[in-house]
């Protein structure tokens, strides 16, 4: 299938780029779609927006093939490529990295994405870039804004939509609006979301509720065709966030992003192209045991037994960065390098609320400080009319250091430094790093609409903030949580093999992958392995070599002018080679077929979504929670012109009720007839669109 964009929101286009009708619609490619005939980069589909109002961009992402999501309650949830997923993956929201603020992932970078609000969403499944910053073993996935592009249109502009549903969504306002004359722009972007807990196919309530405010503005300054100058700052704020994954519930998250931004194109010989960004990410989270659940009770000591527990842990993550990146067109080659640069400063504790003084248990993230510098260089070459070649490579040079890791908490007798000593015997924190990426891709087309491929790539992951530094204390044992300063960064070496056809009638590809990674970075429970000093199953990270293989296949047939038939499928299998074991919460085989019609101001589809039961476990991980047994589920949609200014999606989620949870779903911790977090049970939904 063609490398493509999906528009997933454009200004005074809402109807033409709908999901329902995008089949004519994903005709544009930017350069670095110059390989265009890569199964790896994916793009949505026509109709895979069609269900209900997604809860946030790691939602929306787990209706790609290849890609999975682990829920962890209504929002929150984390996307898995290929088997990967967390700090395996590089996630930009329009340029800018955002790094979450809870230890325990309820707020992963996709979660940040407040999805209405991006007109793309580019996923590059394995390596297939050095442009977007060190490791992306698993892919690199980019929300995009294309305020500019807006703003071809002068004036004032918009859209308003509204959305509710049965089963989840209260309600959901999305308000975009642009001015727009012939030398800038103003575009401001809100949204106000309410959603309620869900219930599953069995009916039983699924804690997920939460409130989302949203609010945004873009400055653009375009003095010429080829120049702009834009700001946007924005902020998202999260209140009564409930995790039924979880021990604690989220009250207040809080996140602000700014960004600015270059891009010319000089009228230079050896220069053809500038692009110059530089963002601040600020995530201030709160999470506690009380607020929105009852508390649990002491046990020990007997001077506290039948006392509440009340327990919080406030943190924030500051992430500062930019990127240069200039291009020279050389002949048939177009070069792109430059150099990025990013900050990481996490810092939160684990506390005792006493009469609402807070007495720190322990500071999980002790004032960690992650520096990364990049210099990478990326072609893109036409060696004939038919063959087209992409190399690249890139070096980060990379600085970790703990900042708390000496100072002793308020009730507990160990700092951090003392705790890594116990575990890995030693109390050095700061570490330095130089890592090495490189990728070749060689693709040539054949007759009658063939295409092959071939790629080549080494990934270099550093470990992050939580993998280093974590140091959560607890007694007994089993409850502690302790980073690894020692650990060494991960070595992906992968080789995918692509082959597919492009037909009027029928499209296909598919795509073979293998990884195998020296230095694998495995969160293990403490039992005396190499480098772990204690047995006493406390949650620990060691190195491990690993390998990870899959394949993936996708198809599309267009029976007639109206009527389309995709279908797509998707396996991955990840091996601890130094232990013998399975990884674990590795996604089973999965896939979709779906039937889209579509004809004057009208359009209608159904789709089955299914897995496959996955047996194969690492009994020993504390990550695994059990066996999951297959699915198939099925949805059905549609859509329907009003006027030039309304229309309406409408449709219904697991319209046969069916009670299920993804392989890689958290466990549910408030619901003893519930192993997993259950996904939603048949959901109604119903979206009006204003254009202005």
């Amino acid at each position: 299938m063609d490398i493509k964009y999906f528009p997933i929101l454009s200004l005074g286009l809402a109807f033409a780029t709908s999901p329902l009708y995008a089949a004519e619609q994903l005709d544009t490619l930017t350069i670095e779609d110059s390989i265009q005939i890569n199964p790896n980069v994916a793009s949505p589909v026509s109709g895979q927006r069609s269900r209900a109002l997604n809860a946030d961009g790691g939602d929306f992402l787990n209706q790609i093939n290849g890609v999975s999501s682990s829920r962890f309650g209504g929002r929150g949830l984390e996307p898995v490529i290929r088997g990967q997923s967390q700090t395996r993956l590089n996630i930009l929201l329009d340029g800018a990295y955002v790094h979450g603020g809870c230890p325990n992932r309820m707020d992963p970078p996709a979660s940040w994405a407040a999805l209405e609000t991006y007109e793309q969403v580019k996923v590059l499944k394995g390596v297939q870039s050095v442009l977007y910053g060190g490791g992306g073993s698993g892919g690199t996935v980019l929300f995009e804004r294309d305020s500019r592009g807006l703003a071809e249109e002068e004036g004032t502009h918009g859209r308003l939509s509204v959305t509710a549903s049965s089963n989840g969504t209260k309600g959901d306002l999305l308000g975009d609006a642009m001015w727009a004359a012939d030398k800038g722009y103003i575009r401001a972007i809100t949204e106000v979301k309410r959603m309620d807990d869900y219930e599953d196919g069995d009916g039983r309530t699924v804690r997920s509720s939460y409130d989302h405010r949203q609010m945004g503005l873009i400055l653009g300054f375009t003095p010429t065709e080829d120049r702009l100058f834009e700001l946007s700052i924005e902020n998202n704020e999260f209140e009564d966030a409930l995790y039924p994954g979880s021990a604690m519930d989220s009250p207040e998250e809080s996140g602000n992003i700014a960004r600015v931004r270059f891009e010319d194109k000089p009228d230079l010989a050896w220069l053809s192209g500038i692009k110059f960004e530089a963002y601040l990410s600020d995530i201030d989270h709160l999470m506690d045991n009380y607020s929105l659940r009852n508390a649990p009770k002491y046990s020990i000591p007997p001077a506290m037994a039948g006392k509440d527990m009340l327990r919080a842990t406030p943190t924030t993550s500051k992430t500062i960065g930019g990127r240069l990146q200039l291009s020279t067109d050389i002949g048939a080659t177009r070069l792109q390098y430059g150099i990025d640069v990013q900050n990481n400063n996490r810092d939160g504790s684990l506390n005792n609320m006493d009469n609402g003084t807070a007495r720190s248990v322990s500071l999980m993230w002790p004032d960690v400080n992650i520096d990364q510098i990049g210099l990478f260089a990326e072609a893109n070459q036409a060696l004939a009319k038919h063959q087209r070649l992409k190399y690249g490579m890139r070096v980060d040079f990379v600085d970790a250091s703990a900042d708390k890791a000496g100072v002793k908490p308020a009730t507990t007798p160990n700092t951090a430094k003392q705790i890594y000593n116990m575990y890995y015997g030693t109390n050095e924190t700061d570490q330095s790093e130089t890592n090495l990426g490189a990728l070749v891709r060689f693709e040539q087309d054949f007759g009658k609409g063939y295409q092959a491929g071939i790629g080549i790539s080494r990934s270099v992951r550093t470990a992050d903030a939580t993998e280093r530094y974590m140091n959560k204390w607890g007694m007994p044992a089993s409850k502690r949580w302790v980073g690894n300063p020692l650990i060494k960064a991960e070595k992906h070496h992968q080789l995918d093999l692509s082959i597919g056809k492009q037909g009027k009638g029928f499209s296909w590809n598919t795509v073979v992958f293998y990884d195998k990674v020296s230095d694998y970075i495995l969160r293990d429970g403490a039992r005396g392995q190499s480098g772990v000093l204690l047995s006493d199953n406390a949650e620990i990270y060691r190195n491990v070599d690993a390998t990870l293989y899959g394949a993936e296949w996708e198809g599309r047939w267009r029976l007639d002018r109206h009527w389309d038939i995709s279908t797509s499928l998707a396996y991955v299998r990840a091996d601890n080679d130094t232990d013998d074991r399975a990884i674990a919460q590795t996604p089973p085989l999965n896939g979709q077929i779906q039937l889209d019609y579509h004809r004057g101001h009208w359009a209608a589809g159904t789709r089955l979504r299914f897995a496959a039961a996955q047996n194969r476990l690492d009994e020993l991980s504390k990550q695994e929670v059990s066996k999951t047994a297959g699915y198939g589920v099925l949805d059905v949609y549609g859509q329907y012109r009003i006027n030039q200014t309304f229309s309406l999606r409408f449709g219904v989620d697991n319209v046969m009720d069916k009670t299920y949870a993804q392989h890689i779903n958290r466990a549910n911790l408030m619901d003893n007839q519930a192993l997993k977090v259950n996904e939603p049970g048949r959901n109604a939904w119903l979206r009006l669109n204003a254009e202005f």
